[in-house]
């Protein structure tokens, strides 16, 4: 591309000094022979003034990327002279006038960037490619906590900063977002479901616990006392579930407060809250299970996707379509996603403008200020060669009507 360009501007230049040496051999031959023929004066005065402004239109156009023959003249390379307040001026204006939130949001919602997408992922061979990349990276995230790099990383950078966390406030925090959200009385609906469950499933395991520990008594009895007495735990529980109200609930609520507080105020318990911290921490670091769970899983989806009919890339595949249609059909999620996506935008253009302005400003100073004028005279300089041609031509043609008025005027 670059030896496109350079050819460019050597076929411009050349045409620009072919132009500059006819005029000056009509200038030297309407010079030479005006004595023979008076008329070669309007040629002479043509001729003249189109080497002055060949000459002194490439005189402009050398002037801006470097010195005319060489020579120290003031007010010549002009641009790698100025280099560096063209870098600053080049990230004021990208600051001022294209990277403000406006514009960029401006031209964003044109595009309708979230239907676009979603229209995108609908094709399943794009669908497809990204699910092959996604998929593809599976089996390098699960065995990423035995790295042994990123355990030395999360064993002197993440796990210090995990124990100094105070657990007990922590876990306070917590119970006191439950209290305020309510969320408190879901779990516990959740809890007596599951348990209410959990008694019907195991009823005969209850009998025979109930009968191994009471020898004494004949089947049928314990079978008895174990019917009653989980028919009394299931009326409760059914009886705490359909009563917002009931006593129990205060009594939990009331539990949760107090563990709350007893969590701030017992040194006993912030020591055991720490220590339950400390125990989790180690088991996500060296737990041999959970190592071994990761890496059969790993195994297992590289095996699945070393084929051509993966199940884990159709799945992944299926689902990116699926989803994608489902919002090129929804509007309003079509709306929420865009809004979401221009409000993100605005807010990184309007905190991190200036910043990438300044970028630009530093990295265009950094360049080599010689191979910057290049650049720029290959990209602009077959374009500025014309000044040079209408230089010739104009002041040819003004060189004609001034001989004219002169003409007029000495008559």
């Amino acid at each position: 591309m670059n030896d496109i360009k350079r050819a460019r501007l050597r076929h411009m230049q050349r045409l620009n000094l072919a132009l500059l040496g006819a005029s000056l051999v009509l200038l030297t031959a309407s010079v030479r022979y005006q004595a023979l023929w008076p008329g070669l004066r309007w040629l002479q005065a043509f001729a003249e003034a189109a080497a002055i402004g060949a000459i002194a239109d490439w005189y402009a156009v050398v002037a801006l990327f470097r010195r005319p023959l060489g020579l120290p003249i003031p007010h010549t390379a002009i641009i790698p002279r100025n280099q560096r307040k063209i870098g600053e001026s080049l990230g004021e204006f990208v600051a001022q006038y294209l990277l403000t939130p406006d514009t960029i949001v401006g031209k964003l919602e044109r595009f309708e960037t979230a239907r676009q997408l979603a229209d995108w992922f609908v094709v399943p061979a794009n669908a497809a490619a990204v699910a092959d990349s996604v998929t593809g990276l599976l089996p390098a995230l699960l065995r990423a906590p035995d790295d042994a790099d990123l355990r030395r990383l999360f064993r002197t950078a993440v796990m210090p900063r995990l124990l100094a966390l105070d657990a007990a406030r922590l876990v306070q925090k917590f119970i006191e977002l439950l209290l305020d959200t309510r969320l408190h009385s879901a779990l516990l609906d959740r809890a007596l479901t599951l348990l209410d469950g959990w008694l019907i499933e195991n009823e005969a395991l209850i009998r025979d616990k109930f009968a191994q520990a009471s020898k004494y008594t004949p089947a049928f009895i314990d079978g008895y006392i174990v019917r009653k007495f989980l028919e009394g735990v299931r009326a409760l529980i059914h009886a705490v579930g359909v009563d917002q109200a009931h006593p129990l609930r205060g009594s939990f609520e009331t539990a949760l407060c107090d563990w709350s507080r007893t969590l701030i105020d017992s040194a006993d318990m912030r020591e055991a809250a720490q220590g339950w911290l400390q125990r989790a921490v180690d088991a996500f670091a060296g737990d041999q299970d959970l190592q071994r769970l990761r890496e059969v899983l790993a195994t297992r989806a590289e095996a699945d996707l070393a084929g051509p009919d993966s199940v884990l890339r159709h799945s992944a595949s299926a689902l990116i379509v699926a989803l994608a249609q489902g919002i090129a059909r929804d509007r309003a999620i079509l709306q929420r996603l865009e809004g979401s996506w221009l409000r993100f935008v605005r807010t990184v253009t309007a905190r991190h403008g200036g910043q990438i302005a300044a970028l630009i400003a530093e990295v265009v100073k950094g360049w080599d200020a010689d191979e910057v004028s290049r650049k720029i005279e290959f990209e602009i300089g077959p374009d500025l060669q014309f000044i040079r041609i209408n230089g010739a031509l104009v002041g040819g043609i003004v060189g004609l009507l001034l001989y004219a008025g002169t003409v007029v005027v000495g008559r």
